[in-house]
């Protein structure tokens, strides 16, 4: 299991996510883009 808590992204000072949580169980798939 892969679990992730709180993340925070910014680019050029702006911010585009903030607060993002999400859990991944064995086997799941996650796709960043």
């Amino acid at each position: 299991m892969l679990e992730a808590r709180d993340l925070h992204c910014e680019r050029d000072e702006r911010t585009l996510f903030s607060g993002l949580s999400f859990t991944v169980d064995a086997g799941e798939w996650v796709q960043v883009t």
